[in-house]
């Protein structure tokens, strides 16, 4: 069974390895090559819904034109998905495993610790940190600051997250309460997990010089920009996994696409 694998990060090195490891032949996509009767796109695999990410000589229209039997992507657009399977293309989406989306946001978490154990002056204990969000990141990353003694505060609107915030240690209030004066006052730490924007644009001035804000969530805008010369230092980390551990993440989804694939043509039809 051959795949054409998109991707330009060295995760997707160790996918195309891991899927070699599992019996299938794997080519990296070349311009002008042939393309296989399998398709493997990147993460997402559209940023404009135009063209394949990373690849902006590649249109999707051309994929769908070219009709391999089957494409797999990550994020892959609801219209995208319909024009394929219209076309007689098998279409899988490797981010609605839930197997691998939690692999996914575990290393992203362990990525994310990384940084802040590296950027943060104070030691874990000593650095009041809010985590906006209490999704799959945002539950693996409060879990490893708390085993280092880190103060956490999470931010949820779901009574439950709260609940189950405070069960493992951390504190926890509804996110409504990011709109109070002084709601990050105490914190040095924030990290946001949300794709969406909860506070003000004055909110990073509570925050005292040398605080680190960390983006992880998708999209641009969710967090306001520190204030010039306060001091606070802003960054936005996405595609971490990819970044920081290339191998886990790249066997993860190696791994994942294999099974995907053997769902798709189970008697082995897309060796064709």
């Amino acid at each position: 069974m051959r795949i054409t694998v998109f991707g330009l990060d060295k995760r997707f090195d160790y996918a195309a390895r891991a899927l070699t490891d599992h019996g299938y032949q794997t080519v990296r996509y070349e311009e002008g090559g042939e393309l296989s009767p399998i398709l493997l796109l990147p993460l997402p695999a559209s940023r404009d819904g135009v063209a394949v990410t990373g690849y902006s000589s590649v249109l999707l229209a051309d994929l769908l034109a070219a009709r391999p039997r089957a494409i797999v992507g990550g994020n892959l657009s609801g219209s995208f998905t319909s024009a394929a399977r219209r076309a007689g293309i098998a279409v899988r989406d490797y981010m609605n495993v839930e197997a691998f989306v939690l692999k996914n946001a575990s290393l992203t978490a362990e990525a994310a610790l990384g940084i802040l154990l590296s950027d943060s002056p104070a030691a874990p204990r000593e650095n009041p940190t809010a985590i906006l969000g209490f999704g799959r990141i945002g539950k693996f990353l409060c879990r490893g600051l708390l085993s280092l003694g880190c103060p956490v505060t999470v931010f949820a609107r779901d009574p439950r997250e709260r609940v189950m915030a405070t069960l493992i240690g951390a504190k926890a209030f509804d996110t409504k309460t990011l709109a109070a004066p002084g709601a990050l006052r105490g914190f040095r730490t924030l990290v946001n997990t949300v794709p969406a924007r909860l506070l003000a644009h004055e909110a990073t001035a509570d925050l005292p010089t040398g605080s680190l804000v960390l983006e992880l969530a998708s999209g641009d805008g969710n967090l306001p920009l520190p204030l010039p010369g306060s001091g606070v230092i802003f960054r936005r980390e996405s595609g971490l996994p990819g970044r920081v551990f290339p191998e886990s993440a790249g066997i993860a989804l190696g791994e994942t696409v294999s099974d995907l694939i053997r769902e798709l043509f189970p008697d082995g039809g897309g060796n064709q």
